[in-house]
């Protein structure tokens, strides 16, 4: 193994999924690199993730244990991550784009003095084992693939731009590294932590039905919300009906929403820009409704339907409620 390549596991609770994720999609790119984890936190919190730590794909896991890691904080955990990254020397290192990862990444690059290709949605290695970071840019108008000068190549990864292979076991080396205080991170004081409600994670659902513009009206839209209750499937909406007042961002699929990875994918009047394609990619099945058959998104699905999205979502609902 020439090169070695490092990911940061975060730890809120649990292991976060998308460090899982980032795991699973190296391990598909070589059998020729060493992949190896780092996990920062405290005592407590990796006895409680031991077990599921060990049986993550690595080569070796490096734990960095201390109770001041009990709850984040940007500038020590940038300051030990950077210490350990100088000592290691990896030759890819990758982090998943989570809000603290959103926090720690930059100033880590920063301290580093090294480049940071931020929100990923895809990971390629070329010839000599170089981390080839691709992401939506100019609005999700185009794709970039981002080749790094500078050592560590870095990358940020989107949650759910890959699928966590579940059956990859691991049994890695553990090694315990002794974290590098120098008394500098505490110059900011954080007074007080309250944790995030618990959110429902819809983005991996088996069934989602979105819907885009070609719904017409947010009166139309809230008939998502209908079908979804008859069904069970989850609602889900385009950038352009967000900013239009039909639908919570929390809801919304693409690059500056979720990525998504359900069974089944039905969009309803989403012509499907790139920005929006960005954040499906991992759908195993499509269907898209459109009165345009030559949109992006009826070109990339399984299943296209030429048709007035409205009428075919009344039909669903009508069928749905017929058949109950």
């Amino acid at each position: 193994m020439n090169k070695k390549a490092l990911i940061y596991i975060e730890i809120n609770n649990n292991i976060e999924k998308v460090s899982k994720e980032i795991i699973s999609k190296i391990n598909t790119l070589s059998n020729d690199i060493e992949i190896d984890g780092v996990v920062i936190s405290d005592e407590m919190t990796i006895r409680n993730n031991f077990d599921e730590l060990k049986q993550l794909k690595l080569d070796k896991l490096y734990l960095i244990k201390d109770n001041l890691f009990d709850t984040f904080q940007t500038c020590l955990f940038a300051n030990v991550l950077s210490s350990f990254l100088k000592e290691n020397n990896p030759d890819i290192f990758l982090m998943g784009a989570t809000e603290n990862g959103r926090d720690l990444a930059p100033r880590t690059a920063s301290t580093l003095d090294i480049g940071l290709t931020a929100d990923c949605t895809e990971l390629q290695l070329d010839e000599n084992a170089n981390l080839l970071a691709t992401r939506p840019t100019y609005g999700g108008k185009m794709m970039a693939t981002i080749i790094s000068k500078t050592k560590p190549n870095f990358a940020t990864v989107r949650p759910g731009a890959f699928k966590e292979n579940a059956s990859a076991a691991g049994l890695p080396e553990i090694i315990e590294a002794i974290p590098a205080i120098n008394g500098h991170e505490f110059l900011i004081e954080v007074l007080k932590c309250e944790p995030k409600p618990q959110i429902e994670d819809w983005t991996c659902a088996d069934v989602i039905v979105a819907g885009g513009l070609g719904l017409k009206t947010k009166e139309n839209f809230e008939k998502v919300y209908e079908f979804c209750q008859i069904t069970g499937a989850k609602p889900a909406a385009s950038r352009a009906a967000v900013e239009l007042g039909w639908a919570p961002s929390d809801i919304q699929v693409g690059q500056t929403g979720c990525s998504v990875c359900p069974k089944l994918y039905i969009a309803l009047g989403i012509s499907g820009a790139m920005q929006h394609m960005a954040g499906i990619t991992n759908a195993d099945r499509i269907i898209a409704v459109n009165t345009d058959k030559y949109a992006p998104i009826m070109q990339a699905s399984d299943t296209a339907i030429v048709a007035d999205a409205c009428s075919i979502l009344q039909n669903m609902i009508d069928e749905c409620t017929v058949n109950r």
